[in-house]
């Protein structure tokens, strides 16, 4: 009887995932639906434009809402003039307090790939809202902080962004959305940057960001070899999760790829390597975006976690499936791909159960990257209850 019995709830958790899996997929990590919005220090109150990004909530659940923000115009700066397209996205202009040269300089922007939201235009001036998106050798040393200045009107322009892909890079989440044609494709694990006092530039730096360059090759740095970057600010680029590199030639990610879901980077956004689920992983998406037959750049947005927002916690249940024959892992499927054909299909079992005595070794499988377990999404929400992690400068003041 026991056996018939967990045989018929095996095929009842069966048929329930796949039953999402065909209406959507597993995301692993998503925010809750939230009316914040990346205006949410705005001083000026800016209403709720369609389209606009810096008025439209961070809530993945309104697909329409989402795209209408991922596919409509971008203003952009040019920093330097009759600079080359690609040399100009390499550099920075300045944001003032006032429309006036002279004034306070409180902001920076990077050229050609950078968005701002536009308030007033005042002649030769305009009034607009980013973030400040400093490096260590800016002229103004604002580390991502949200900041509403005046730029010179003739340095503005409103870009046409691609129609098929856009991408939204989450920070509370650290997850990468991928959206296709109106809906929301995939999903794959990041890293985006870790500050600290030494280096509070490290931090990511928020906004509307059009992709533009998509480097051959390798992008070194320091002894990390990083793979399909795609620059979108200044020196920080979209890219494969980094690579160390042995004697013999071998790659080794164990360092960074044990960090994916968390702040790791210098600034960049890591992507995971190992397909999902949907068979995405960093380098599926450099060539779907690369060889896109709509030659606009894609607009990738990156949200600030800031306070209030939190992250779903899976209802207890939520399917996930093990190998019960000496298997180390949970997954998000049944036929996970990272999983030998030979142990598949894994059997299930329910997110609330994680912690019992069977589960609760287990770690999170690397490939479909199931949802943490609870204990981590509840320590993010209540980190997130009265602070905002991604605002470097309040800590950095200290």
């Amino acid at each position: 009887m026991r056996r018939i019995i967990a045989f018929l709830l095996g095929m009842v958790l069966w048929i329930s995932a796949a039953a999402a899996q065909a209406d959507d997929f597993l995301l692993g990590v998503e925010p809750e639906p939230s009316e914040i919005t990346p205006a949410f220090r705005s001083e000026e109150h800016p209403e709720h434009g369609e389209g606009c990004f810096w008025c439209t909530p961070m809530n993945l659940e309104d697909e329409a809402a989402v795209w209408k923000m991922l596919t409509s115009p971008i203003t952009v700066a040019q920093a330097k003039n009759k600079a080359k397209f690609l040399d100009d996205q390499m550099r920075q202009t300045v944001l003032y307090a006032e429309p006036d040269e002279k004034s306070e300089k409180i902001g920076m922007v990077t050229g050609q790939s950078q968005g701002l939201h536009v308030l007033e235009e005042q002649g030769k001036w305009t009034k607009v809202e980013t973030y400040s998106t400093s490096f260590h050798d800016s002229k103004v040393k604002n580390w991502n902080g949200f900041v509403t200045g005046w730029i010179q009107t003739n340095k503005l322009k409103t870009v046409e962004v691609n129609q098929h892909y856009g991408i939204i890079i989450d920070k509370l989440t650290q997850r990468l959305y991928l959206f296709v044609d109106g809906h929301l494709e995939t999903s794959l694990a990041i890293s985006t940057g870790l500050y600290n006092k030494k280096q509070p530039y490290n931090e990511s730096r928020s906004g509307e960001y059009l992709l533009i360059y998509y480097r051959k090759g390798d992008l070194p740095d320091g002894n990390m070899h990083c793979l399909y970057p795609i620059r979108f600010n200044g020196g920080d680029y979209l890219h494969e999760v980094p690579h160390t590199r042995l004697a013999d030639g071998t790659k080794k990610y164990t360092a960074y790829e044990n960090k994916l879901g968390s702040r790791a980077s210098h600034g960049c956004i890591r992507v995971q390597r190992l397909k999902n689920a949907q068979g995405y992983n960093m380098y599926e998406l450099f060539q779907l975006l690369k060889n896109r037959s709509d030659e606009r750049y894609p607009k990738m947005v990156i949200w600030e976690d800031y306070e209030g927002r939190q992250v779903k916690i899976p209802d207890d249940n939520t399917p996930l499936y093990y190998n019960p024959n000496k298997g180390t892992m949970y997954h998000s499927v049944a036929n996970c791909p990272g999983v030998k054909k030979s142990n598949l299909p894994l059997t299930a079992f329910t997110y609330g159960e994680l912690e019992d005595d069977t589960f609760r070794k287990l770690t999170l499988c690397p490939n479909c990257q199931p949802s943490p377990r609870k204990s981590v999404l509840e320590e993010i929400n209540r980190e997130h209850l009265d602070a905002s992690p991604g605002e470097v400068m309040s800590y950095h003041n200290k």
